[in-house]
C-alpha cells in the first residue's frame, strides 16, 4: 500500500513538473497577426518561416496582416485571443521600440502586454549617396559634410523611422550637420525615386532598395556589426566611427502577456529551426536580411537594449512623443 501510494505521488509530481497539455500543442491552426507591410522583406521572411513551421508543427500557421494604427490593431487582436499560443504577433522594431518615443497614447506596452518569443531577422541599412556626391568613402562623406554644413540632405520615411534614426546617429557620432528631408510613409516610392535621381543626396537604404538602384547610387558603409557576405567590400560604419550605434530594422515574434513559457520555447524553437533551412537562408540573404532566431530570453534582453538606446538617442536629438 505504501509503495503504491509513493508511486502515485511520484507520478503526480512528475505530471505537475511536466504537464501533459503542452506536448499536445498545437492542436489547431496558429494565427500570426503581422504588422509587417505587405510585400516588404519582413513580410516575405514571415511567410517563409510560416510555411516551414506549418510543416513541422503539422498545423497551419496562418498570417493575417494588421498594419494600421501603429500596431494597435495587432495588439488588440492579441489581447482578445488569450494566452494559449494560438494567436501570436510579428512585427518590426518601429512598432515595438521606436513608437514608444513618438506617440504618447500607444494602445500597448511591449514590456507589459507582450511575451517575447523570438527575434527572427534583421535588415541592416547602408549609408549610400547619389553618384553626383563627390565622395567615395564614409570618411570622405564626413569631411564633405563638415565643409558644407547643413547643405547635405538625407531622406527618411518620417520622424522616428529607422532611416531617421540612422541619419541622426550619423550626425551625432560624426559631428556633422545634415538636413533631414522626411517623406510620408505613403510617399515611400517617391522618396526612393528622388534619391536615385539625385534630388536628395543621401539615404540609408536596405539591401533590397540599394541594389536595384546601383550604379546611380553608391554605398559607402553598412549600418551593422559586421560586413555583409553579399557586399563584403563595403565596410561597417564602426570601422570609421568606432563608437557608432546604429539601429537596423528587425522583426520579432511575441505572444500575449501570460503566455506559458513552454509554449514560448516551443514556438521559439520552431522559428529557429525554420531559419536554419538552407533554402530559407538563401532567400533571406537575397533580400539582404540577417537571420537571427533567438530564444525568448535573448529577445527580452535585446528589446531592453534597443529601448534604452533609442531612448538615449531621442533625448540627445530632442525627440518628444506627440
Amino acid at each position: 500500500m505504501g509503495v503504491c501510494r509513493l508511486a502515485l505521488c511520484a507520478t503526480a509530481s512528475l505530471l505537475a513538473a511536466n504537464p501533459v497539455w503542452p506536448q499536445a500543442y498545437p492542436a489547431k491552426p496558429i494565427l500570426v497577426v503581422s504588422t509587417a507591410s505587405p510585400g516588404s522583406s519582413g513580410d516575405a521572411a514571415l511567410r517563409l518561416m510560416a510555411a516551414k513551421m506549418s510543416a513541422s508543427l503539422a498545423q497551419p500557421v496562418v498570417v493575417e496582416l494588421k498594419t494600421a494604427a501603429r500596431g494597435a490593431q495587432a495588439a488588440q487582436a492579441l489581447a482578445r485571443a488569450g494566452a494559449d499560443g494560438y494567436t501570436i504577433t510579428y512585427g518590426t522594431s518601429g512598432t515595438y521600440v521606436n513608437a514608444r518615443f513618438l506617440f504618447k497614447n500607444l494602445a500597448f506596452d511591449v514590456l507589459k502586454d507582450f511575451a517575447p518569443i523570438s527575434l527572427a531577422v534583421s535588415s541592416p541599412s547602408y549609408v549610400a549617396v547619389h553618384v553626383s556626391v563627390p565622395v567615395n568613402s564614409l570618411q570622405e562623406l564626413i569631411d564633405y559634410a563638415k565643409r558644407n554644413p547643413g547643405k547635405l540632405e538625407y531622406s527618411s520615411s518620417g520622424v522616428g523611422s529607422v532611416f531617421h534614426l540612422a541619419g541622426e546617429s550619423l550626425k551625432l557620432y560624426a559631428g556633422i550637420d545634415l538636413l533631414h528631408v522626411p517623406y510620408a510613409q505613403a510617399n515611400f516610392p517617391q522618396m526612393v525615386n528622388d534619391w536615385a535621381a539625385g534630388r536628395v543626396a543621401l539615404w540609408f537604404p536596405t539591401y533590397a532598395f540599394l541594389v536595384p538602384n546601383m550604379p546611380k547610387v553608391k554605398p559607402l558603409a553598412i549600418v551593422d556589426n559586421q560586413r555583409s557576405a553579399r557586399m563584403p567590400d563595403i565596410p561597417t560604419v564602426a570601422e570609421t566611427l568606432p563608437n557608432f550605434r546604429g539601429f537596423p530594422a528587425w522583426w520579432a515574434f511575441f505572444g500575449p502577456a501570460g503566455l506559458p513559457a513552454t509554449i514560448a520555447e516551443r514556438l521559439s524553437g520552431e522559428v529557429r529551426a525554420s531559419l536554419k533551412q538552407p533554402e530559407v537562408v538563401a532567400r533571406l540573404g537575397d533580400l539582404g536580411l540577417t537571420t537571427i532566431g533567438s530564444t525568448p530570453e535573448e529577445l527580452a534582453a535585446h528589446l531592453k537594449r534597443e529601448i534604452d538606446a533609442v531612448g538615449s538617442l531621442a533625448k540627445a536629438i530632442g525627440l518628444e512623443p506627440e
